[in-house]
């Protein structure tokens, strides 16, 4: 059996101030940090075998900070990183309503299909997300894996995996430093735990 431990990173000033943080390597806030705290402290009686992380500032301090009661080592996958929000990365809605009018029609219209500007769609970012997730489970069939990641990323990993898809996509609420499992059994994906 696989065991999928999915969290999201701590929080960071971005999440405070409510801009837009895809590729954007932000640091986390003092929170940030203390929610890491205590996600490593409800993380440190399981036995990790593997950390990953998307390579992003604050994914990689989360892990680390969870990773001080296992000691494991941490790898970087790119391919689990947040949306690439392009020349939208730092600017709140209302900046984008005003600087890019016509592009968010647009994206509001289409929000599977229409990349934003310099950026990608959610159709583009599920699609590298799953193909990581899936090769994931392929090269590790068996033992205790965890994820530090974006909400959006886990989002549609739980999409791709528990879900129908990624019509799925905004069925999910994904807290910072919350704790999502995923069992996979046989090729089975079974959601045992959510922001926990």
């Amino acid at each position: 059996m696989l065991e999928l431990y999915l969290v999201r990173h701590g929080e960071t000033l971005s999440n405070c101030q409510g801009v837009y943080c895809g590729w954007l390597d932000v640091e986390l806030t003092d929170m940030g940090i203390y929610q890491a705290e205590e996600s490593a402290k409800r993380l440190r009686e399981v036995p990790l075998d593997l950390i990953l992380t998307s390579g992003l500032n604050r994914t990689r301090k989360t892990a680390e900070i969870i990773n001080k009661y296992h000691h494991v080592e941490i790898h970087s996958e790119g391919r689990f990183r947040e949306m690439n929000f392009g020349r939208w990365e730092g600017l709140s809605y209302e900046e984008i309503r005003y600087r890019f009018p016509n592009e968010l029609k647009s994206w509001e219209k289409e929000w599977l299909d229409y990349p934003v500007p310099e950026g990608e769609s959610l159709r583009q970012m599920y699609g590298r997300v799953k193909e990581a997730i899936d090769q994931l489970c392929i090269d590790y069939p068996q033992g205790k894996i965890l994820l530090v990641s974006h909400g959006g990323c886990i989002r549609g990993i739980l999409s791709h995996l528990i879900g129908s898809g990624i019509e799925d996509y905004w069925k999910y609420k994904i807290e910072n430093c919350g704790i999502t499992k995923i069992e996979i059994v046989d090729g089975y994906p079974v959601l045992t735990m959510l922001n926990r």
